[in-house]
């Protein structure tokens, strides 16, 4: 699998769908395993971005694909965008902790061995979980978050298939606003603020864990 990521990322559409053609202009110059259309290596930047205007598609609940490029799933919070590639149906999510009704959420859209979790470890555990719920979802390429399966394990069955999910660290932190944390010299309450992020891919993929997770940056 191949994760590249940015911190540099504007919060719009239209960059979202720049960077996904830089994504797959450099899948398509690195040493890649996974098959890409042979014609696309010839296009330019504008055409490559033209041919995914023309082919890219979507199921029912929003899951992208595009003709000749393998299975990816793209996620953002925040200044920060990452997409994955796989050789099997595969769904990321990154998400930056904030305030939140935590036991509430939790109880109502967790399954309870990730409720108890989420009571013994807190905020850290609960947006761990959080993103393992969604990529898994994303992979899956549904829109239902409550009926999930535990995910907690290193895999889980779902739809009929077992995936496989992975809690990856891409090394990412921003400095917020917050009513916790150190005081800053202007009077306002300032944490880091820790990103979480997770990869679900299915059980057929050749791709066997987090050491076979090659990540770099588009910056």
């Amino acid at each position: 699998m191949y994760l590249l990521y940015t911190n540099e990322y504007k919060r719009n559409s239209a960059h979202s769908r720049e960077l996904l053609a830089r994504s797959i202009r450099k899948l398509i110059e690195s040493d890649s395993s996974i098959d890409i259309a042979p014609e696309l290596a010839a296009l330019t930047g504008e055409e490559l971005r033209r041919y995914i205007a023309d082919n890219i598609e979507f199921n029912k609940n929003g899951k992208p694909h595009i003709a000749g490029i393998p299975d990816y799933s793209i996620s953002h919070s925040e200044n920060t965008w990452a997409i994955i590639f796989s050789d099997a149906p595969c769904g990321l999510d990154i998400q930056y902790n904030k305030k939140a009704k935590l036991e509430k959420i939790a109880v109502k859209l967790y399954q309870e061995d990730e409720q108890e979790s989420v009571n013994k470890l807190g905020i850290d555990e609960f947006f761990r979980i959080w993103s393992r719920r969604e990529a898994l979802i994303k992979a899956v390429g549904s829109s239902v978050f409550y009926d999930i399966p535990s995910t907690m394990g290193e895999s889980a069955i779902y739809e009929g298939a077992m995936w496989r999910i992975y809690d990856v660290s891409l090394g990412a932190e921003i400095s917020s606003a917050d009513n916790a944390g150190a005081t800053s010299s202007d009077g306002s309450c300032r944490r880091e603020r820790r990103l979480y992020a997770a990869v679900a891919v299915r059980d057929d993929s050749a791709f066997g864990g987090t050491n076979n997770l090659k990540v770099s940056t588009l910056d």
